[in-house]
């Protein structure tokens, strides 16, 4: 950051004791008393969730911030407060982590619950591409089917099974794949 020292965060600004080596995503901010670069770990006072500039559906950059016993409190666009919850969360993530996401609900007292995947057919457009490319790139078959683990496709493609499942039933329908008893492949070799 071009400073001589390390950056201050007073203890009143620590979210928890913080301990050497370990990553904080912290506000940085000029401190009005001192004049002095300044940082907190209470970053979600500095965010604006009174005036909202985005609505439910749209696709927002996430920077994730803290894990809560819910999931993940995350900054949307680096203006507002949102979380994604434990169960829609198919990927490790760590406080600095910025992903693509989406506004999925706006409740009561602009509390905006997020989403990694986009919903409808935009989640299965993504998914589609993803599931072809891999194919493409294992010589036209995965084997992942049926009775594969969750944590099988999820290690494979990043979704999760139910997301696979309903993505290959439509890949079946257009004609591209064949399903067989271990896998999925592709119809048309010439890749």
């Amino acid at each position: 950051m071009g400073i001589a020292k390390d950056l201050l965060v007073p203890s009143k600004e620590q979210a928890e004791p913080m301990k050497e080596g370990k990553r904080y995503l912290v506000y940085v901010y000029l401190d009005e008393e001192t004049g002095r670069l300044t940082a907190s770990a209470r970053w979600g006072k500095f965010l604006d969730n009174e005036n909202l500039t985005v609505k439910e559906g749209d696709k927002v950059e996430l920077l994730i911030g803290a894990r809560t016993d819910l999931g993940y409190k995350a900054i949307i666009n680096n203006m507002h407060e949102g979380l994604l919850y434990e169960n829609q969360v198919f990927e490790p993530l760590a406080p600095g982590d910025i992903r693509k996401g989406y506004i999925a609900k706006i409740r009561e007292g602009n509390k905006i619950d997020l989403r990694l995947q986009a919903k409808g057919y935009l989640h299965i457009q993504d998914n589609k591409e993803r599931i072809l490319q891999a194919l493409k790139e294992n010589e036209g078959y995965l084997p992942l089917g049926d009775k594969s683990l969750p944590e099988e496709i999820y290690a494979e493609l990043g979704i999760s099974k139910k997301a696979y499942k309903k993505t290959i039933g439509g890949l079946y329908k257009e004609g591209l794949i064949d399903l067989e008893e271990e896998g999925i492949r592709l119809r048309d070799l010439k890749f």
